[in-house]
């Protein structure tokens, strides 16, 4: 098997993190989830029980920021942080509101990449529904405006995937995924094949897209989200061969710099 970095997963617990790596091999970057979403006290301990894992705290709209980002600074070796996370949708907000700032002025100081939850939300998890505001255009001004720090466009906006391809041809340090299409339940995960298709349009209506996606799955069984030949098969069918080894790996390293502290090209 390839090399690979898994970029999107909930490995939060050792359980998860048995079940992952006896199904698959590589490395993942495991983001935290606010305690108002779903209680998650295990996941820096076990990122830290596994050299394979690395963390993206969460920054939770809920509570005042400046203070979670101090909080973190004495940590962020120990944790091996590679990122943050911010739920938009299921925590109201725009990426471009001023308060969003200190999040990226964080990030820009301490080469840290900025993970966004944008479009429709997991079944399971409690939202406030904001997809108006976890929209890619605002996740674009904010690229725009920062641009030494990488966004990563999770989800590809789910739905709007066309939009955000246009976006990602227009702003280099944006990244996408489609990790969690799949979840148990939902259209995508009852058609496969349509999905990729449909991802597939968005991802080649813009050249040389394959230089900013990213390989994620999302993995939380706790969530029904425990597919991963599904992300392998949409790649296979989407991208050409010669782009693979970018797409699971390389491509992470440049979208999380932090991460050269650990791995390498």
């Amino acid at each position: 098997m390839r090399p690979r970095i898994d970029c999107h997963t909930h490995i939060i617990s050792p359980a998860i993190r048995d079940e992952y790596f006896h199904r698959t091999q590589g490395f993942a970057l495991v983001m935290q989830l606010p305690s108002s979403l779903m209680e998650n006290p295990q996941c820096i301990q076990t990122v830290l029980s596994d050299p394979r894992l690395f963390l993206c705290p969460c920054v939770d709209l809920h509570r005042p920021i400046p203070p979670q980002l101090r909080e973190l600074v004495p940590h962020l070796d120990e944790w091996k942080v590679v990122g943050l996370k911010v739920y938009l949708t299921y925590q109201k907000g725009r990426a471009c509101d001023e308060k969003m700032t200190p999040i990226y002025e964080f990030a820009r100081q301490h080469r840290l990449a900025v993970t966004f939850h944008t479009g429709l939300c997991s079944l399971i998890l409690p939202s406030e529904n904001d997809m108006e505001g976890s929209q890619a255009k605002y996740i674009a001004l904010a690229a725009q405006r920062f641009p030494e720090v990488n966004f990563i466009i999770a989800h590809m906006d789910d739905p709007r995937f066309m939009e955000c391809a246009a976006l990602l041809h227009r702003h280099k340090n944006l990244f996408t995924d489609v990790s969690g299409a799949y979840e148990t339940g939902t259209k995508e995960g009852n058609d496969v094949q349509g999905a990729i298709y449909t991802f597939r349009q968005a991802l080649l209506s813009q050249p040389e897209l394959w230089k900013q996606f990213l390989y994620g799955t999302d993995f939380c069984p706790p969530l029904h989200l425990g597919q991963l030949e599904e992300y392998d098969e949409t790649i296979e069918k989407i991208f050409p061969p010669e782009t693979f080894d970018a797409i699971y790996y390389q491509n992470c390293l440049r979208a999380f710099p932090r991460l050269s502290r650990w791995l390498s090209l």
